[in-house]
């Protein structure tokens, strides 16, 4: 006895559940994507803001570090380096990017914030100022 289907067969039905598993795939990629800052490996508690930076292209910003306490520690892309050598490496760094993003601990003292910002502005580069938004 042959058996048949009452099913109907239609060869040019889109699939739906492949198509929405890649655009949750993709929404999620976007998402966790976007959140993504420019970092050093040292964790610093950046002072709270309410406004936000333009997203850049596609090019790799530098990072300079600001820690606080005893000995402030100033650091280039995890790099240990003194005020005072970071215009001449940063110079030699420019080809790469002129952006560079300053992350300064809340507690990192002002004269060397601002000793840090003078010598990215003596090397050419654009400072971006690194904070964290307000949880709600």
């Amino acid at each position: 006895m042959k058996l048949y289907s009452t099913i109907k067969i239609r060869p040019d039905f889109l699939y739906l559940a492949p198509l929405l598993n890649v655009v949750m795939l993709l929404l999620v990629f976007f998402m966790l994507n976007s959140s993504f800052v420019v970092r050093s490996g040292v964790r610093v508690d950046l002072p709270v803001t309410t406004s936000s930076l333009r997203p850049t292209g596609r090019k790799m910003d530098h990072a300079v570090t600001i820690t606080s306490g005893a000995e402030p520690r100033v650091l280039l892309n995890s790099e240990e380096i003194s005020p005072g050598d970071l215009t001449d490496r940063l110079k030699s760094l420019k080809k790469e990017s002129r952006e560079v993003v300053v992350s300064a601990d809340s507690k990192a003292p002002h004269g060397l914030f601002i000793r840090v910002c003078e010598a990215v502005f003596a090397a050419g580069c654009d400072v971006k100022i690194a904070g964290r938004r307000e949880q709600e």
